[in-house]
């Protein structure tokens, strides 16, 4: 059990957030320690070379133009410092200081420790009478016999090194443990919304309910944009559910008098015990009734294909016009039964992409509807026109009209109003004409006809011409 919590751990996602976090944050750490520690040692390291070059540079102007020109060209440095100018002194054989530059910078060193003959050619060290520091100096003599002396101030460099050392090594142990809890952390914050996510989800698997939700964030981010479309996910499968169940319902209440009424005439049929006649027109009946079952579910099949996406669209640059007119022309004859005006109105050409079969069977259950609810002298008016970037079908009648009451669940599916219950149907019409529009990508709307009856709108995105 000891070893399977390691290979365990290693493997998940928050392990490795915080391994990489911590390995980049110390590594870069390191390397920002280590370039430290060379850029001081840089900064300490022997001062010797420049020292020898001031040194032969100012040794050949004492000899060419004295020493009162040398004085000169240090009276001139600008904003002298003890880390940037050079210490320059000469003396006379008796060790007398004959010149010194800028003497307030270098009065802390005692110039009295070494004699004067034995400085020349040599390198030497005056130190500070009040702290640790240093004056690295080289000496050369000028023909006349005075002692020129040339340095810079430094610090022990050893003991700078070692300070430094030390600090590193003080803050390594705390760096290590900054980077592991700051990578642990960040870890931990950043797969907060995938922990609820996942708890959501294994809650939805043991108990089969789908109205859990993720807790979102207000953070914006890839995460929490995640948590919000798992969410819209749910909600969308929690109404299909819904919807599912619901539908099963009515299939389950519309479906019993079908059935109730297939059983009657079978039942009546064999109690009758009559002859040929009387089983043929009994089966009649039943074949009847059956066709009316078997249209209820292969129009629920069609109208879940089409609103779960699984519906296979033929897609054609087909003219809306002419097959207006083709729906037009095949209810002329069922609109003059009712003596029903039917009319049409729509540009030589309207093309869009549509499949033809499906679009040509919303637009015939509309019209179908119109003129079904419609009494005689009634009129049913089909007009398509393109209104910016969409084709838009209208179909008015002076029918019925529907509820207010009614009009917000006409498109659900087996919903029958109280004034179309006097008329043969299925209540599935208007649910596959919606769904059919909608796997189009388009939208249908109702409304009351001010001249009464109703109006069906159908919006449809425009596609090239064929």
């Amino acid at each position: 059990m000891r070893l399977r919590l390691p290979e365990r751990f290693h493997r998940t996602l928050a392990f490795r957030l915080t391994f990489w976090y911590s390995a980049v944050f110390i590594l870069s750490s390191l390397t920002f320690s280590v370039v430290s520690y060379l850029f001081v040692f840089s900064t300490v390291r022997d001062n010797r070379s420049a020292i020898g070059t001031q040194l032969a540079r100012y040794q050949a102007l004492a000899e060419r133009a004295g020493v009162g020109a040398l004085e000169s060209l240090l009276a001139r440095e600008p904003q002298p410092s003890r880390r940037t100018t050079f210490f320059v002194r000469v003396t006379d054989a008796r060790n007398a200081t004959r010149l010194l530059s800028h003497p307030w910078l270098w009065s802390k060193f005692d110039f009295t420790a070494l004699p004067n003959q034995a400085a020349e050619g040599r390198w030497h060290y005056y130190s500070s009478r009040r702290d640790g520091d240093l004056l690295e100096v080289a000496s050369a003599r000028l023909a006349n016999g005075d002692l020129l002396q040339v340095g810079k101030s430094i610090q022990d460099r050893e003991e700078v090194l070692e300070r430094f050392r030390e600090t590193l090594l003080a803050t390594t142990i705390p760096m290590v443990f900054i980077g592991v809890a700051g990578g642990a952390l960040l870890a931990c914050r950043t797969l907060r919304p995938m922990r609820h996510l996942s708890a959501v989800t294994r809650s939805i698997v043991e108990t089969g309910r789908f109205d859990a939700r993720v807790p979102e964030s207000k953070s914006g981010d890839e995460l929490n944009a995640l948590v919000v479309l798992f969410n819209q996910m749910l909600a969308r499968i929690e109404a299909l559910i819904g919807g599912m169940k619901e539908a099963l319902d009515n299939v389950a209440h519309d479906l019993r008098t079908p059935v109730t009424r297939l059983r009657g005439v079978a039942e009546q049929a064999l109690r009758a015990g009559g002859g040929a006649a009387q089983a043929r027109e009994a089966l009649a009946d039943c074949l009847e009734e059956s066709e009316r079952v078997i249209a209820a579910l292969d129009t629920l099949m069609d109208i879940s294909e089409a609103e779960t996406g699984a519906a296979r669209l033929v897609l054609e640059d087909l003219n809306l016009t002419a097959l207006v007119r083709e729906v037009a022309e095949l209810y002329e004859y069922a609109a003059e039964d009712k003596a029903v005006a039917l009319s049409t109105r729509a540009p030589a050409d309207l093309f869009l992409r549509a499949d033809r079969g499906r679009l040509r069977r919303a637009i015939a259950n509309l019209v179908d509807n119109a003129i079904k609810y419609s009494a005689g002298g009634g009129r049913v008016e089909i007009e398509a026109f393109q209104k910016d970037q969409q084709a838009v079908l209208l179909v008015r009648d002076t029918g019925v009209g529907i509820a207010p009451q009614d009009l917000p669940r006409i498109w659900e599916r087996l919903y029958r109003g109280d004034k179309s219950r006097s008329q043969r149907g299925l209540g599935l019409g208007l649910s596959l004409v919606q769904a059919i529009v909608h796997a189009h990508r388009g939208r249908v709307e109702a409304a009351p006809n001010p001249l009464g009856g109703s109006v069906f709108a159908l919006y449809l995105p425009l596609g090239p011409a064929a």
